[in-house]
């Protein structure tokens, strides 16, 4: 991690009974892209709020380039906000909306209207600052609100959900917007979604939550390939659980036997121990395809089949008495045939065991 920049130290916010955000630890770098990920309720967006200034912690602190900022309002923290519905001024330009917080912080008009056209185009609407809110799609007026956040140069960007209104033709445009403008201001941008492929398009550092603990942390390709938790497991895209007992254990290896046989694998868990073992759709292999170290999973039975262009989505029954399900991704030039057996292998490092 590059110099910490946001410090999160046993944050904690609760309503009442209700526990929103449950004490948690969190170091944002100098210059990262950290998205917060989860479905609703998980507390990302209080987080979110809570280094903006917006929700009073119960407990804990907020420390932001050194300095404790917990008790500080919004407008005396070096961090602007883009919220989910804009927020924008509709009797106002669109250059106006761009320097409002220019203007609240006494930067003369020359200077703020130059700096807002400036910011402008760095967001690809050079030449819009006559124009008038109403006169803007929904993708110009998010870069609108992104501008008029960005303008105020703050050590953080903190973004609520800011594409979940647009098509997601729009919204993957946007994404890459996003990431270029990020990378090319080196300014550390804080980003709330419940999108699983927009968190891993866009994030450095990907920061999965549920019922307002942290649940696993992480570079994407980590995140996906070997989750930590059986949450970070199920909620980060598709997979295959499987139940599991650890019949032996050496140093970090584990045999584990499945429904589908005795699998040797990399892990940490107690002999004896119940564990699951999660595999994607797109790591389970039929035998044309599979990869020379890969290690037999029995046979499966094809019970649905949805073509999907780039795969065949299927879904098949194995196990002995036909009780386990799976989810398969096969090559589209197979042909698979709906009550077909199917030879199924994976690698043992594309495994994952979770005990928790």
């Amino acid at each position: 991690m590059t110099d910490p920049l946001v410090q999160l130290v046993g944050l904690t916010k609760s309503y009442g009974a209700m526990t929103a955000v449950a004490g948690i630890d969190l170091v944002i770098g100098k210059g990262e892209f950290v998205v917060l990920l989860g479905p609703s309720g998980s507390g990302k967006t209080t987080v979110l709020s809570m280094i903006g200034g917006f929700v009073e912690p119960t407990g804990g602190s907020v420390r932001i380039g050194g300095e404790d900022v917990t008790s500080l309002p919004p407008a005396k923290r070096p961090t602007a906000t883009v919220f989910q519905d804009y927020a924008l001024f509709p009797h106002m330009s669109v250059r106006a909306n761009v320097g409002f917080g220019l203007y609240m912080r006494k930067v003369a008009k020359a200077e703020r209207n130059r700096r807002a056209d400036e910011t402008l185009k760095l967001v690809g609407l050079d030449g819009f600052g006559d124009r008038g809110i109403h006169q803007l799609s929904g993708g110009q007026r998010q870069r609108v609100a992104l501008a008029r956040a960005i303008a105020v140069n703050p050590a953080v960007l903190l973004l609520d959900e800011p594409l979940g209104a647009l098509d997601l033709a729009l919204r993957r445009q946007m994404q890459e917007e996003l990431v270029r403008i990020q990378k090319r201001l080196g300014t550390t941008f804080v980003h709330v979604t419940h999108d699983q492929e927009e968190a891993m398009s866009i994030a450095d550092t990907i920061v999965v939550m549920n019922r307002g603990l942290v649940e696993d942390m992480g570079v994407p390709a980590r995140i996906y390939r070997r989750p930590a938790s059986l949450f970070a497991a199920t909620f980060m895209g598709e997979n295959n659980l499987l139940p599991g007992r650890v019949a032996a254990v050496s140093g970090d290896a584990l045999t584990v036997e499945t429904p589908l046989g005795r699998l040797l694998l990399a892990g940490k868990a107690d002999l004896g121990g119940a564990v699951q073992v999660a595999v994607r759709p797109e790591q389970i292999y039929p035998a044309a395809t599979a990869p020379e170290n890969a290690a037999s999973l029995g046979s499966a039975r094809v019970c649905e089949l949805v073509f999907q262009g780039t795969h065949w989505r299927a879904r098949a029954k194995t196990g002995a008495d036909g009780e386990i399900a799976l989810l398969l991704r096969l090559p589209p030039e197979m042909q698979p045939a709906v009550g077909a057996e199917v030879a199924l292998f994976a690698r043992p490092e594309d495994i994952v065991v979770l005990s928790r």
